[in-house]
């Protein structure tokens, strides 16, 4: 089992001190930069349907309908695209950054939500008991001094049919990233201190110029054309812990929560999202599909190494009325439901030369038709009103698990929202 021995730690002591450092820290270098454009569907209650059918739940009420959502470490804008995309939700951003939070607040402005309340306080020191339908919170703990204490703050915050959406980083995602931060503290002989901006000047020099050969030489000339957040939060930041799928789940019980699903990550489509091999031995692919399901992602996250997909999940409290269902009865489900094609229309809104967000004036159809011609086939036959399954066969589309888990995932979730059920 790897453990965060090698992870950044060197800063680390308290909960106080280390969120002061993190103040400090996204207070030079606010992240994220701000995007050239922000986008939401038409629909208000778009999000939280599809956010539904991430989890498997054909129904759509899982999150109910009006919900209250905590976005806890939300640096400059997730807060504020969280309220964009959840209108009737009523949204509560927290950060330690006061920087961070005057800037969420006037993309909120811009973007004309309503319905959000910004903070400035720590996860470690929030008092919140099951407060909240849905908590977001990704790439904030293991920025922390004791991420296992920070999740028990999140877990505590959830109602019992609560949702927590995490992510954390991947332990092999992170090799050279953090041998770069501990060379470049060493270098800068901050020790137990940090002065982030020598720091930063000698990551710059790195970048530029970088002595020798090899797969760190790479990394770093990767970030030549990069915003200096970008290569703030990846290069020097001051504390980072990193995981697998296996001491995540075991952090994950230890705080009285478990996995419901991955995430699918709408933004990140160009890395692998999923988490099930395919293995050309049939006597292999048998006994890793009968594995359940977080130890077939143990599995695929030990074989894929650095090409496994991050860790972002789903997870619900042990103890809620929440039906934990395996990925494989997700499946079953998806194929006995009816669809109808999502055309809902997205609203969009562009960074002008006054760094402002301004909607244009006209709308975009959305979300369009997939790029597959085997998806589109499917599309254009849930007119037809006939289950999944139905459709699959006139197609001569096979029905195993991966097939049958690959099409929901590129049809009727969050990153690719084609489908709606209509249960």
């Amino acid at each position: 089992m790897i453990d965060t021995i090698e992870d950044n730690l060197s800063l680390t002591s308290t909960a106080e001190e280390v969120d002061r450092i993190n103040s400090d820290f996204y207070s030079q270098f606010p992240y994220p930069w701000r995007p050239r454009s922000v986008d939401c569907a038409a629909d208000p209650d778009f999000s939280r349907v599809m956010l539904n059918q991430n989890l498997g739940d054909w129904t759509h009420r899982t999150v109910p309908a009006n919900p209250r959502i905590w976005v806890a470490g939300c640096g400059t804008n997730q807060a504020a695209i969280t309220a964009l995309n959840f209108p009737t939700a009523v949204i509560r951003g927290s950060d330690v950054s006061p920087s961070s939070l005057e800037a969420c607040a006037a993309t909120a402005k811009e973007l004309g939500c309503m319905n959000l309340e910004l903070n400035q306080e720590s996860i470690n020191q929030a008092d919140y008991s099951e407060c909240f339908d849905y908590v977001i919170c990704t790439g904030v703990i293991h920025h922390n001094a004791d991420p296992e204490a920070t999740l028990k703050k999140l877990a505590r915050s959830l109602k019992p049919t609560g949702i927590l959406e995490l992510m954390v980083y991947n332990r092999y995602h992170r090799i050279l990233t953090s041998a770069f931060q501990k060379a470049v503290r060493l270098l800068a002989a901050t020790g137990s201190a940090f002065d982030f901006q020598e720091e930063f000047a000698i990551t710059r020099m790195l970048i530029r110029e970088f002595p020798g050969e090899g797969l760190m030489r790479q990394f770093a000339a990767g970030f030549k054309n990069a915003p200096d957040a970008h290569i703030a939060d990846s290069l020097i930041q001051p504390v980072e812990n990193s995981y697998t799928v296996e001491t995540l789940q075991d952090m994950a019980r230890r705080c009285s929560l478990e996995f419901i699903a991955p995430t699918p990550v709408a933004w990140d489509r160009g890395s692998n999202t999923t988490w099930n091999m395919r293995f050309p031995q049939p006597a292999l692919q048998k006994a890793y599909e009968t594995f359940p399901d977080s130890r077939r992602w143990q599995i695929t996250n030990l074989l894929l190494c650095e090409n496994s997909p991050m860790l972002w999940f789903y997870f619900k409290r042990s103890d809620g009325p929440v039906e934990k269902r395996t990925e494989q009865q997700v499946c079953d489900s998806f194929l006995e439901t009816n669809f109808r094609a999502n055309a809902v229309g997205r609203r969009c809104y562009l960074l002008t030369e006054t760094n402002k967000y301004q909607e244009m004036k006209s709308r975009v159809a959305y979300p369009g038709q997939p790029a597959k011609p085997e998806l589109r086939r499917i599309v254009e036959a849930v007119s037809s009103g006939a289950p999944m399954r139905s459709i699959l066969e006139s197609q001569g589309i096979p029905r195993d698990f991966n097939t049958v888990n690959g099409l929901r995932l590129q049809l009727t979730t969050s990153g690719s929202p084609f489908l709606r059920s209509t249960v």
